[in-house]
């Protein structure tokens, strides 16, 4: 067997490995960078030379992981796509908001190359996918050899799943990103019961210590308690939040909250874009396959407002009584909803900013969250520099397992190889570190991006 990372760098983003395992080439998972732009934020394609790809295997909808698919695809119409059922329903509407935010992209910074791919290409895209049942093993046939592939839940998000891949003799394990606990939304992680040859795991946070006396719960009851005391002050609070899982997660909880008396049901929320169309695709998820606990009828009974606003003047403005905005971006990229709202609420000590998820440290989330309250804080894309005043406050909600989960799970596997992905380098350096130390004759590797290794 032989893989190569196809990410440019030793970085969480444009997620892409290809591994050829006897006569099958397979791409596992393609996509892009959120920090960079145009062809840069694209996988290395270049490092597969000529090399006809079989099989791309999606693990979940993050344009991390599906960003460039359409893009690889114009280029690989052979290539079959699986991925699960619940990740086919949600695809085509990220893809098309992609090309829509890539437009605005090149209009605004000159981008020559966006779109990178096109509507009519994503819809090009159906006719190669194969959608996966969990647990269902589907056998491919290529030169008289066969492989085995077979689909895991593994929480995140919704239709995110681990890929076992049986060849003769070998098991080839893909973790995706993974979540192990419940959530509000969906169930954690369930994976196969066997021993494993091959892991490629995650590490996005392998640099992330778990805090003593931490739980879901314990943040969960935080956020609200934060919520319910800056609406109480006369302040807004600001979730930045992914358009996919995050926000209704936090639409979940803060629902929850409110049938418990412990939210004021007369604040309003405003949500936008993105994540406001994806409700529609999880209620069609939770009524065909029951893999998902959201439905439309959440929406409804919150009451969401469709929020509407660029211009943090305007923004602050309207703001005149108490407000929760659930909005992405969730790492508060320039010139989204979260973004503007963020400059609009920042200079008032009432208000709150509650970050939920993994901030990259170079994005606008990253650098507030490095900063100090009555510092100066530039919004660029407005030429607006104003001073924090408001709270800042980062709850540990993320949709990752944490790395004493991931170190076990994958340790329980038995594996004689794992390879490290999907990480910073802080944070592969946990992983390296540890699992030398408790498996000390498992091969770990750290691959170079772009480097060929066999295994």
């Amino acid at each position: 067997m032989r893989f190569i990372d196809l990410n440019r760098r030793k970085e969480i983003g444009s997620s892409c490995l290809f591994v050829s395992i006897g006569s099958f080439n397979i791409l596992f998972d393609c996509g892009v960078s959120p920090k960079y732009c145009g062809y840069e934020s694209l996988p290395d394609f270049k490092k597969i030379g000529t090399s006809v790809i079989d099989l791309v295997l999606i693990s979940h909808c993050h344009l991390d992981h599906i960003g460039a698919l359409p893009y690889f695809m114009k280029n690989q119409q052979q290539a079959r796509v699986l991925m699960s059922q619940a990740s086919h329903v949600v695809m085509p509407r990220i893809l098309n908001n992609s090309v829509n935010v890539m437009k605005l992209q090149r209009d605004e910074f000159g981008i020559k190359e966006y779109p990178l791919f096109t509507q009519p290409d994503i819809e090009a895209l159906e006719e190669h996918i194969l959608p996966m049942q969990f647990g269902k093993t589907r056998t491919l046939i290529k030169d008289d050899e066969e492989i085995k592939i077979t689909f895991y839940s593994a929480g995140h998000v919704v239709g995110a799943s681990s890929i076992l891949i049986e060849h003769k003799h070998r098991k080839i394990f893909y973790t995706g990103d993974i979540a192990f606990r419940n959530q509000k939304t969906l169930r954690g992680a369930k994976w196969p019961n066997c021993n494993i040859d091959i892991v490629f795991t995650e590490t996005t946070r392998g640099a992330t210590e778990r805090q003593s006396g931490h739980s879901a719960d314990s943040e969960i009851k935080r956020l609200i308690e934060t919520i319910d005391d800056t609406t109480s002050g006369g302040g807004s609070v600001l979730i930045p939040a992914f358009a996919f899982g995050r926000m209704q997660e936090v639409l979940k909880i803060i629902h929850d909250a409110r049938k418990e008396n412990k939210l004021d049901p007369k604040i309003p929320i405003f949500c936008s874009g993105l994540g406001l169309g994806l409700i529609d695709d999880f209620d069609l998820i939770a009524k065909r396959l029951s893999a998902v606990d959201f439905r439309r009828k959440i929406a409804r009974e919150l009451r969401i407002k469709i929020f509407c606003g660029n211009n943090p003047t305007d923004i602050k403005r309207s703001n005149r009584r108490p407000s929760i905005y659930v909005l992405s971006s969730g790492m508060l990229v320039e010139n989204t909803s979260a973004y503007n709202v963020a400059a609009a609420l920042l200079d008032d000590h009432k208000n709150t900013i509650c970050f939920v998820g993994f901030c990259d440290p170079d994005t606008p989330g990253g650098e507030l969250l490095r900063s100090r309250r009555g510092d100066q804080f530039l919004f660029k894309s407005h030429g607006y520099c104003p001073k924090i005043n408001a709270n800042i406050e980062r709850f540990d909600m993320s949709g990752h397992a944490d790395r004493e989960e991931i170190l076990q799970n994958v340790s329980n596997l038995s594996p004689h190889s794992i390879v490290l992905v999907h990480g910073e380098e802080p944070a592969r350096d946990w992983f390296m570190d540890s699992f030398l130390n408790i498996l000390p004759k498992t091969q770990i590797i750290d691959p170079t991006p772009g480097e060929a290794y066999k295994l």
